[in-house]
């Protein structure tokens, strides 16, 4: 199956692959041709592509994923916030990355709670 890792900078890989193993919120899964198609979020992680006996590693920070296809013709795209090649980070600056990336989300997440909360706590319209 043809698979491409791509990220906002760049497409990070891109080539045939036997099977993809990746993580979503609901814990981790693989792609092997000809699965139905499917679509996921990703959390932060390791992406792992399985050619033959050779294996790729990406250190993504989220993103999605999505696969389809027919049995002669599939393919998976996984569409990364931020990812590098395993063999390209220590693995300190990789565990630095992805907590860098769920202190970022935890931010958001408060931010857009502390607005609901605003809202929710502000006058209401059109009440006597």
């Amino acid at each position: 199956m043809n698979v491409s890792i791509v990220s906002p900078e760049k497409k990070v890989w891109e080539g045939e692959a036997d099977m993809i193993v990746a993580r979503s919120p609901e814990g981790e899964f693989a792609i092997l041709r000809g699965h139905i198609p499917f679509l996921a979020a990703l959390v932060s992680g390791v992406v792992k592509v399985k050619s033959g006996s050779s294996e790729d590693r990406f250190v993504i920070t989220g993103g999605v994923l999505e696969a389809s296809g027919t049995m002669n013709d599939y393919h998976v795209i996984l569409l990364a916030d931020d990812a590098l090649d395993a063999g390209d980070l220590t693995r300190d600056e990789a565990l630095r990355r992805m907590k860098e990336k769920e202190r970022q989300e935890r931010a958001e997440h408060e931010r857009v709670e502390a607005e609901l909360r605003a809202a929710m706590a502000g006058p209401q319209l059109g009440r006597d």
